[in-house]
């Protein structure tokens, strides 16, 4: 039989008519399965697994055949608002209590004229050097890498980081993942351009190679800057939003 874990917010309490009493409404956030940087979830419309990030909030709704039923309740993903579940076991394991922080600022300042330099894993390159700042540390990275005329390096401005959107495991980190110990390396975070609306195809990641992103080249940063980043968002936005990227030269 199915244990209901959560019903509506207000409910009818008995037959009087307008009677109402409250139900509580049990949130959980996401914690990742493993060093990936993903929970997969099975969505009850079709039966499909799907990746959430960590920190995405979830509410619960019923247990049910060893499974425990939840509404995406936030995000930045195409699932947010749809019904999913996890084994009840896998619950208690990777739905918690912990919530997320107030908004992240990254900072990201210039460091002269493009130049060359050598990567290990990509050979020499021409790339436009910054600096950036975030939770009291700095790491070097590279605002482009590719010089075509399709990409560029970001612009300054003030910027806003969104919530992860879908796994980037289609471009190759292994190579970085190995030589720093990294986590969560297919996990980016997409940038919003000041005076544009939504992703502008631009990332917060980690590597060597940047299309006009702010790429952490500094390897050893990049567990850092995930672990501030994907514990924060920016109240009022759904969890849509991580915090503020803001870029001079």
């Amino acid at each position: 039989m199915a244990q209901a874990i959560l019903s509506n917010n207000r409910a009818t309490s008995n037959a009087q008519s307008g009677s109402t009493h409250t139900a509580a409404v049990i949130t959980k956030y996401t914690k990742r399965a493993n060093d990936d940087g993903w929970l997969a979830v099975k969505l009850d419309s079709t039966g499909v697994l799907v990746a959430l990030c960590e920190f995405t909030k979830v509410t619960l709704i019923k247990e049910s055949g060893g499974r425990t039923y939840f509404r995406i309740a936030d995000g930045n993903s195409e699932f947010a608002g749809e019904t999913a579940s996890l084994k009840s076991e896998n619950a208690m394991q990777f739905l918690t209590d912990a919530p997320t922080s107030g908004q992240a600022t990254v900072k990201v300042k210039y460091v002269g004229a493009p130049a060359y330099a050598v990567s290990e894993f990509k050979g020499r390159r021409l790339q436009q050097w910054a600096q950036v700042s975030f939770n009291g540390q700095t790491a070097k990275v590279t605002l482009n890498t590719i010089w075509d005329e399709n990409y560029t390096p970001i612009p300054p401005g003030r910027h806003r980081i969104m919530a992860p959107d879908r796994s980037h495991a289609n471009v190759p980190t292994g190579g970085y993942k190995v030589k720093a110990n990294l986590h969560c390396t297919d996990v980016w975070f997409p940038i919003e351009l000041q005076g544009k609306k939504g992703n502008s195809s631009r990332y917060i990641h980690v590597g060597h190679i940047s299309e006009g992103c702010v790429t952490f080249y500094e390897l050893a940063k990049w567990n850092d800057v995930y672990d501030y980043l994907i514990s924060r968002r920016v109240k009022g936005e759904g969890g849509k939003y991580v915090g503020e990227l803001l870029v001079e030269k």
